[in-house]
């Protein structure tokens, strides 16, 4: 049978039980964990509680064997089959792990499609982001920058937040070659926006440069397909996912995984170590040094499952109904939205998920969320990690909703009681 969202699943999240009247609207920083993830993890505690890989015993085996099926759950998951699929502490792991390793890369070209990387990255060859990235992809690029003199390239957005794909022209009239990456995310977490990267993944084949995707959003409110993407590498950590915090995945195309040099050493990422040499595992567990986040793959796998048997198809309209219902409201009060406004999304211009970035007159955001916390309100304030976009917009905050398969009709009406409060506190 399957599940009824809103209300009717509550049950399943312990959130809920301790704070019955609370309304949670902060899913795009960490979703909540429903007890089949949590008794997935209690499992491995319980059950196992043993290290994997090398363990001769019925435990050690079994354990290991629930682990490196996630990996298989994970490639099916994301329509990912020809992709190693790498255990990271999350996203920004994800990235920095590339980010390290690609100065270092002397086989890439190798791989057919990556006819620019005849050399490691090197000073002056050029990283292709946007505006309205999250941190994790903008700051790894920049200590590249500094340390080996790359140019980091900035494509711009509207003031809707939508990528401005005429700038693919300015690249390649200021760039003819030296483009070797080009990383997007597939949703902002700012404005929600699922965004078409299919014209930039077209731009990264024409240079031969690396195409990484951060799905860190996007994993939870869309089905992903790898292979519909093409992308090289994909990012996205469980707990945007109903999954436990610290563990996430990177999905690298087989046949470069295993051209890129280790992360980090140490034990189980080896074949042999003697005193002059050290032979390095092949690609997942050449990038997975020392004990792992065993329990955090065991939840992982249940939070994929958890999501398959609801299906996202359902999950994404349910949200994005919610979240064309709540701009509509704050429409209404005066709020000033940030990102697509209701008739772009209502039409169907945009796709966009349940995040909902906006700003009340003369109220700041964290005043806001503060008077939202009193009426039992739940949301974000400040610039989500996206300094960049905020600057964009001339702004240093916003407040956030973001709504996900828990949440109903119910808590946009609380949501708009407390944002009525503020404007009638701040403006009496």
């Amino acid at each position: 049978m399957s599940k009824e969202l809103g209300k009717a699943i509550r049950k399943d999240f312990p959130y809920f039980q301790k704070r019955p009247n609370t309304s949670f609207l902060d899913s795009a920083a960490s979703s909540l964990t429903p007890v089949p993830v949590i008794e997935a993890i209690s499992r491995y505690y319980q059950d196992f509680s043993v290290n994997i890989h090398r363990g001769v015993y019925e435990a050690s085996a079994e354990a290991t064997k629930i682990y490196e099926e996630t990996r298989q759950v994970v490639r099916d998951f994301i329509n990912a089959e020809n992709y190693d699929i790498i255990f990271t502490r999350n996203a920004t792991e994800g990235f920095n792990l590339v980010a390290g390793v690609l100065p270092y890369c002397d086989s890439l070209f190798e791989v057919e499609s990556l006819f620019a990387w005849k050399q490691p990255l090197q000073k002056g060859d050029v990283v292709v982001i946007s505006e309205s990235e999250h941190h994790a992809n903008i700051v790894p690029w920049h200590l590249l920058r500094e340390r080996f003199g790359v140019h980091v390239e900035f494509i711009p957005v509207f003031d809707n937040g939508v990528l401005d794909t005429s700038y693919i022209d300015v690249i390649k009239s200021k760039w003819k070659n030296g483009v070797k990456i080009i990383s997007l995310s597939a949703m902002s977490n700012v404005t929600g926006i699922l965004h078409d990267l299919s014209p930039f993944e077209k731009l990264a084949r024409e240079y031969g440069a690396l195409f990484l995707v951060d799905a860190a959003q996007a994993v939870c409110h869309e089905k992903i397909s790898a292979k519909k993407l093409n992308a090289d590498m994909i990012m996205f950590s469980a707990h945007k996912m109903l999954g436990p915090t610290g563990i996430g995945v990177l999905a690298i195309r087989k046949d470069i995984a295993d051209k890129l040099p280790p992360y980090q050493g140490g034990g189980d990422m080896i074949l042999s170590v003697a005193k002059d040499k050290v032979l390095f595992a092949n690609s997942p567990q050449r990038f997975e040094a020392g004990t792992p986040h065993i329990a955090g793959v065991f939840g992982l796998q249940k939070a994929i499952e958890y999501l398959q048997e609801i299906g996202l198809e359902k999950i994404a309209a349910w949200e994005k109904d919610l979240g064309l219902n709540v701009m509509q409201e704050l429409e209404k009060v005066g709020a000033l939205l940030r990102g697509p406004s209701v008739e772009e999304v209502q039409s169907g211009k945009i796709e966009k998920a349940g995040v909902i970035s906006f700003e009340l007159p003369n109220v700041h955001p964290h005043d806001a969320a503060t008077i939202f916390d009193k009426h039992g309100v739940a949301i974000r304030a400040g610039h989500h990690c996206c300094q960049v976009l905020m600057r964009r917009w001339q702004t240093t905050a916003t407040c956030r909703a973001s709504f996900y398969l828990y949440n109903d009709y119910d808590d946009i009406e609380k949501l708009m009681k407390a944002t009525k409060q503020a404007l009638a506190l701040f403006h009496s």
